[in-house]
């Protein structure tokens, strides 16, 4: 066999070494550029993919945190809009507790007014009536007529009789 003799080992190791090298200068000067170029192309563009990510994260951190500066505004707003409704409607609601207190007293006093205008109404009634009674009764029992100062001294009498009684 061929690949065991010996004498052909030197120049197949030299004729390999050779190639090897031949191999190395041609990938150092015409591969390695190309890659290496393409890494940094490659290397570049994943830096600028992630200043850009670092860019938009901090982007949207800002539009968060202004999203949140406005939903914290308008939820203090929407809270002072609610204070301020309910404390409209406690105010709404004393004035008109007020009003009906006033409108309350109000008719307690006319009722208070009629009730004595009718007390006292009633009372004259209740007095001429008397009045008239008392001298109808004492004409029928005497059987004559009485005097004009017999019959109010009469009816005096009969009246605050009827008071004592009554009051």
């Amino acid at each position: 066999m061929p690949q065991f003799d010996l004498h052909f080992l030197t120049p197949l190791t030299f004729w390999s070494m050779v190639s090897f090298t031949i191999l190395m200068v041609i990938l150092y000067k015409y591969a390695l550029p190309a890659i290496t170029g393409i890494l940094d192309a490659r290397q570049e563009k994943i830096k600028g993919d992630i200043d850009q990510a670092e860019k938009l994260r901090e982007d949207a951190d800002k539009i968060l945190a202004e999203y949140q500066g406005k939903l914290r505004y308008a939820f203090q707003k929407s809270e002072e809009v609610v204070n301020d409704a309910v404390k409209k409607a406690e105010e709404i609601h004393q004035k008109k507790i007020e009003e009906t207190q006033a409108a309350k007293e109000k008719i307690l006093s006319d009722a208070r007014k009629t009730i004595e205008f009718e007390k006292e109404k009633a009372l004259i009634e209740i007095r001429t009536h008397v009045v008239s009674l008392t001298i109808a009764a004492t004409e029928k029992l005497t059987r004559k007529t009485l005097t004009a100062a017999d019959s109010t001294r009469l009816a005096e009498e009969s009246i605050e009789d009827v008071i004592k009684t009554m009051g």
